[in-house]
């Protein structure tokens, strides 16, 4: 199995990503399922949880990880979730309202009674990279230092959900001064013509918010073959030491063939709000990718649009993956990103460890699986 760093500790590339009995329940999911799945990941191995910021989940994960030494093996990322804006100038410094230090403190000792864990291995909290500027900021690392000190909390990670705004504030350092020059135009050298020239300075590293702040372990972002904005963070991240956690690396179940025209979904789940474009969209990926795997997606001839594409392109002779759900997971995991699908039901844990035990995908085929879903 793969493996990958997070939090001073050697994991594997593949967590059980936001574990939720609500949310769950909402998608028809009964809660002994949940139950069921996660200590099924556990047992294959799986040492990666990310726990919805609600109790009976935190209660739900602590039980499966009754002792210390079980504890020792799995890196459990717990989230403080901001509070309500309220209404104002919209320019304001709102950091200290969405994540006062007190508040913080108090979420981190009521997951730990949720949990009975001694120590929270990983908390993660929601933040911008506008927020660097805050007045408040300096006062949030501080706290956040001083329950480390405390042993309340080992490591700490930054939920990132608005990616765009992250890309935009990776900055190019200033340029340097332009040499000084006489009236006449004529460069001033402080070194006479028989000086060597000095070498060309090293390029200065780019200005990347957040994903070079040294108290922050991880970054948490939505990552699949559907939205990959995230991807130019990447590599900073693994410049600065950061762990890259991929959040809807299914893109909501979309990759899972959860999502479709056609396919009906129970009354209370969200996803019945997906509009009939977006679902479109989603039967045309799936027809692209179906060619790649030996199990063809539902959603794959569910248009007109996809069904044609489908008859069009016999499936490939090279094929690695057995279902779209593996091949999804698989390339996350090729960009170096632990990904944090949804494991609620016993039948998803499979799929993550088909993916998480493969080989690394040939970088022709993923080259080429890119290419095609590109835009």
């Amino acid at each position: 199995m793969r493996q990958r760093s997070l939090a001073g500790r050697e994991v594997t590339s593949i967590g059980c990503g936001d574990v939720s009995l609500a949310i769950a329940a909402s998608r028809g999911v009964d809660s002994r399922e949940v139950e069921r799945s996660l200590h099924h990941a556990l047992e294959l191995g799986l040492t990666v949880v990310d726990v919805h910021p609600e109790p009976d989940a935190e209660h739900l994960v602590g039980d499966a990880l009754p002792t210390p030494r079980a504890l020792d093996r799995v890196v459990v990322a717990t989230t403080v979730p901001m509070l309500s804006s309220r209404p104002g100038a919209p320019q304001r410094d709102v950091l200290p309202e969405r994540l006062p230090m007190g508040y913080v403190q108090e979420r981190v000792e009521a997951t730990l009674r949720a949990t009975r864990f001694d120590a929270l291995p990983l908390v993660q909290l929601p933040l911008r990279p506008a927020w660097r500027t805050s007045s408040a900021w300096a006062e949030l690392a501080g706290t956040c230092a001083r329950l480390e000190r405390e042993g309340k909390v080992l490591a700490w990670g930054a939920i990132i959900d608005d990616v765009p705004a992250l890309v935009d504030a990776f900055a190019e350092p200033p340029p340097p001064p332009p040499p000084t020059t006489t009236p006449s135009g004529l460069i001033i050298s402080l070194f006479d013509a028989t000086t060597p020239a000095a070498p060309p300075p090293t390029p200065a590293k780019k200005h990347a918010p957040l994903v070079d702040e040294p108290w922050l372990a991880s970054l948490a972002v939505p990552f699949n073959f559907c939205d990959r904005t995230a991807d130019p963070i990447f590599d900073a991240a693994k410049e600065h030491a950061k762990t890259i956690l991929a959040r809807r690396p299914l893109a909501g179940g979309a990759l899972a063939g959860i999502l479709g025209p056609g396919i009906k979904l129970v009354p209370r789940d969200d996803r019945n709000a997906v509009d009939a474009r977006t679902l479109e969209g989603i039967a045309l990926t799936m027809a692209t990718l179906a060619q790649y795997v030996r199990t063809e997606p539902l959603a794959a001839r569910s248009t007109v649009a996809a069904q044609q594409f489908v008859e069009r392109h016999r499936r490939r002779d090279d094929i690695e993956c057995l279902t779209v759900a593996e091949l999804a997971l698989r390339f996350v995991l090729a960009r170096g990103a632990i990904a944090l699908p949804r494991l609620h039901r016993h039948a998803f844990v499979l799929d993550a460890f088909a993916a998480m035990s493969a080989p690394p995908l040939a970088p022709d085929l993923l080259a080429r699986i890119l290419d095609e879903t590109s835009g």
